[in-house]
């Protein structure tokens, strides 16, 4: 019976092709829209994990509360100490990594040495000279890099390519850090200019320096301190584990507040605190969330109307058809079982085609991104200028999901108008087609 109604789909061109159109447009759009959303969030939540705020975080209080301020006077000591207890009482599946946030004013001198450009910079210092450094992976500075190369030697510095272009800064170029020390004090370092890079963010590269742990330590007078530890998760986590991680190592980290690191300032008040606490990321995902299923709703229930209507159209050329079926003793219920049967055939082909096309259309942009760094350049997110789609298993189930449900309802909602119209004239207009 089932193998019956499936081919008689197949060759009523007027009860077939037309749903079956709409579940696959229908689908194709979710997929992709999804698809495209995810990538363009997933890919500012992976750009601020990396550059900034890492998927956990370990930062003394003091510190993150005046964190704009910079205040490097607030940085936790004990480095190796804090490294061995967080790889012991944290997740195997986290990698923890030190930085130190800095900030200072960079000093461009001419050819007689005075002044010739000047500007506050945001400077960021992580391990850039270690052999298979972590770092260079996670931020791909390799590939990266315009022009130049990564840090080797003493004082060596990156810099973003359009802060050089505005500083009129080229390679080997000698620039003055003038900032303040751990203690307080001002302090003036030269470092020579030795990469250009290109982040992908218009923000960054406008404003971003980059130089070596150890040589920031060494011209801030911070030997063995960090601003911040940053603990980095697989991307095929959920935020709900992010929040399970910060709670366990925050529920460990007071105990060891009671045995401290002899190192540490008697005010210090480390705290564990997730991507999600920061730059007001938890209402962004939040915000993201609501969309996304807005959007998955929207389309859900345009296909159900645009389907109930192809379902009344549909029903008024088969009021015949249901009228002898009827005749001969089939039930109400049961006719309506069968044409909700054709329906999730139709809303099933419609889909699996439907995820084909969206699918590969999510797939394209993924390899191949689109280009909006016009669009953001002004926008201060931390978003790649070259955005891309994300293909994954929930962007095809929340195409699926609706398509077969936006069929199966569509059909059942349009054949309920059986029982507004008696056996007798569904069967005259039988007679009269």
């Amino acid at each position: 019976m089932i193998l019956f109604l499936f081919r008689g789909i197949l060759r009523d061109k007027s009860r077939f092709l037309f749903p079956f159109s709409v579940v696959t447009i229908g689908v194709a759009l979710v997929v992709s829209l999804v698809g495209f959303m995810e990538g363009v969030f997933m890919g500012m939540i992976d750009m601020t994990a990396k550059l900034n705020a890492g998927h956990l975080r370990l930062v003394n209080k003091p510190f993150y509360d005046e964190e704009h301020l910079h205040p490097l006077d607030r940085a936790l000591a004990a480095q190796k100490q804090t490294r061995l207890w967080l790889e012991k009482n944290s997740s195997p599946k986290i990698e923890w990594s030190p930085r130190i946030r800095w900030g200072a004013l960079i000093d461009v001198p001419n050819a007689n040495g005075d002044t010739k450009s000047q500007t506050p910079v945001v400077g960021m210092a992580l391990d850039l000279k270690s052999p298979n450094s972590s770092e260079v992976r996670r931020l791909q500075l390799d590939k990266s890099l315009v022009k130049g190369q990564l840090p080797r030697h003493f004082n060596e510095m990156l810099m973003g390519s359009s802060l050089a272009n505005d500083l009129e800064v080229d390679l080997g170029q000698l620039v003055t850090v003038i900032g303040q020390s751990f203690d307080g004090g001002l302090v003036a370092d030269n470092y020579v200019v030795v990469g250009l890079v290109k982040f992908g963010i218009t923000a960054m590269d406008k404003k971003m320096v980059l130089i070596d742990l150890t040589d920031a330590q060494s011209t801030f007078y911070m030997e063995n301190m960090v601003t911040d530890w940053l603990g980095y998760l697989p991307s095929f986590l959920s935020f709900d584990y992010y929040r399970i991680a910060k709670k366990n190592i925050n529920s460990k980290l007071n105990t060891w507040m009671k045995n401290p690191p002899k190192d540490w300032a008697k005010d210090d008040q480390p705290i564990a605190i997730s991507i999600l606490d920061q730059q007001n990321m938890k209402s962004m995902v939040t915000t993201f969330t609501i969309i996304k299923s807005s959007v998955v709703g929207i389309f859900t229930f345009l296909m159900i109307l645009v389907l109930w209507n192809a379902g009344v159209l549909s029903g008024i050329h088969r009021y015949g058809e249901m009228g002898l079926r009827l005749a001969f003793g089939e039930s109400h219920w049961k006719l309506i079982l069968t044409l909700g049967i054709e329906g999730l055939f139709i809303g099933i082909l419609g889909s699996l085609v439907g995820c084909i096309f969206g699918g590969s259309f999510t797939w394209y942009l993924q390899e191949v991104g689109l280009n909006m760094g016009d669009t953001f350049a002004k926008s201060g997110l931390m978003i790649n200028d070259v955005v891309r789609a994300r293909v994954t298993l929930g962007g095809f189930v929340q195409g699926i999901v609706p398509g077969i449900f936006a069929s199966v309802v569509g059909t059942l909602v349009a054949s309920l108008a059986i029982f507004k119209r008696s056996e007798s004239n569904l069967f005259r207009e039988l007679e009269a087609g």
